[in-house]
């Protein structure tokens, strides 16, 4: 993986920085309806807090909205894949070019510099997050290369880290409307918030900016399920399921390196895509992705929710099936 940042971290196009003002209004203005400023503080800390550039910056530059609505995430392994970068990046990597993506004509190395050929002209790492629209790099084309690939330093993949998967790409669009729902569903489930208020601010925010929603966007009568888990369908603040979880033993940790234990709890935040990415189709849109137990994100591994539900029905009826034989 790129040690380092992915490549023009910094460099924002113009349709770059209004998305990210969006957002950042949109933080903004769910934050005023918390009531205390303590709490307020602590929402914009953890959450709304919006830092312009890429990949939401160092460190808790950019908060957890930003790093999950907008950003890819981190991948590892001798690839170009940007260490973070906004889903709407127009340079993908897929096995196959997706029918929403244009494919490059070429890919090569040029003084270990990828070099991208589309439409005849050469595009560089540092400026592909300037193409007009989606071009797909897909697995055949990166054959005649890949014996020079290999030879790569951890250097050379950060000095490259200009692609994202096809799999997390969405539309500027989407990736925005679904920072205004994961954010709908923080300020409901953990500051005291009216849904119903900071679903309407969502929609101030978009006139105040002229930007229309998408059709994708929910609807207020959809307010429910926003801010509910989507698999066992209970608040976020409340344990998955309701259960009663057992406490875990506490295990070793380095005493040097920063504890992650709290992201392994069940009942932890985890962004939750209602149905499975996929790197043919645009899956990461408001009316598909939410905030749920890591519990419940876990259960569904790559399966939908209702796939999950067929799942779980099946084995219980198994089991019930079980103890009316030993009777």
């Amino acid at each position: 993986m790129a040690e380092g940042r992915t490549v023009s971290a910094t460099e924002l196009t113009d349709k770059d920085k209004w998305a990210l003002k969006i957002c950042l209004s949109i933080g903004e203005s769910l934050a005023d309806l918390i009531s205390h400023n303590d709490s307020k503080k602590d929402f914009t800390k953890k959450y709304g807090r919006v830092h312009l550039s890429r990949d939401a910056g160092l460190g808790l530059a950019g908060a957890k909205l930003q790093r999950d609505a907008l950003c890819t995430r981190g991948r590892q392994g001798k690839a170009p894949y940007s260490n973070r970068n906004l889903r709407w990046h127009p340079l993908i990597i897929a096995m196959e070019t997706p029918d929403y993506a244009e494919e490059v004509e070429e890919v090569t190395t040029d003084n270990k510099s990828l070099v991208f050929i589309i439409d005849g002209d050469l595009w560089y790492p540092k400026d592909v997050h300037k193409l007009p629209k989606a071009y797909c790099t897909p697995f055949d084309k990166w054959y005649t290369i890949k014996d020079e690939l290999v030879q790569w330093t951890q250097e050379d993949w950060t000095n490259n880290s200009c692609v994202i998967p096809a799999m997390e790409h969405s539309t500027l669009e989407y990736s925005v409307e679904t920072f205004a729902i994961l954010g709908i569903s923080i300020v409901s489930n953990f500051y005291n918030v009216d849904p119903l208020k900071s679903y309407n601010v969502t929609l101030e925010v978009f006139k105040e900016h002229h930007y229309s929603p998408s059709s994708e966007y929910p609807k207020q009568s959809d307010i429910v399920g926003i801010i509910l888990c989507p698999l066992c369908l209970t608040p976020l603040n409340s344990p998955p399921a309701n259960l009663n979880l057992p406490v875990r033993e506490e295990v070793f940790q380095a005493p040097w390196r920063r504890a992650k234990r709290g992201e392994g709890e069940a009942g932890s935040l985890q962004l939750f895509h209602v149905v499975p990415l996929k790197e043919s189709e645009i899956y990461h849109t408001p009316r598909l992705v939410r905030y749920g137990h890591r519990w419940c994100n876990v259960t569904t591994a790559d399966h939908s929710v209702d796939e999950t539900v067929d799942f779980m029905r099946a084995v219980v009826e198994a089991h019930e099936r079980k103890r009316r034989d030993v009777r």
